[in-house]
């Protein structure tokens, strides 16, 4: 590769060969390095509205950085959801609920539908008598 200022943009001409590279399966697994020190796993504290939540990271003894690996980041990404939804910062979708004489039920936009199919399931949590978290997912078997 031909040096390239900092600010300047790599095109495909400034590439002398194609380079070829695989990524383990379990590339995103700790503990990881980090200042030539493996990490160490530790257990974190996140405050939303007064709910004190805890989670895992992985943690560089050295510089205190923290790495996160693929089910950690889920996890995280959960609680995030979690803040949002204390928070009231979700889009959020007003429907009419709808009664066939035997159960309650609303229809979903099709804005947010696109890629469902029919043989999909829906899983409800409940969080209070009128508070539900619902995830779409495939049928598990």
């Amino acid at each position: 590769m031909k040096p390239n200022q900092p600010d300047e943009e790599v095109r495909p001409d400034d590439l002398e060969e194609q380079v070829d590279f695989h990524i383990g399966k379990d590339a995103f697994k700790g503990p990881f390095t980090c200042h030539k020190a493996k990490t160490q796993l530790r257990t974190k504290q996140l405050a939303v509205k007064g709910i004190s939540i805890s989670y895992e990271a992985w943690e560089c003894p050295k510089c205190q950085k923290e790495y996160l690996d693929s089910k950690q980041a889920q996890r995280l990404e959960k609680i995030w959801v979690i803040e949002k939804l204390l928070h009231e910062k979700t889009i959020h979708f007003d429907r009419t609920i709808n009664y066939d004489g035997k159960a309650f039920f609303f229809r979903f936009p099709k804005e947010i539908t696109n890629h469902w199919h029919q043989d999909m399931t829906a899983h409800i949590e409940l969080l209070a008598t009128n508070e539900f978290l619902v995830r779409i997912g495939e049928v598990t078997k």
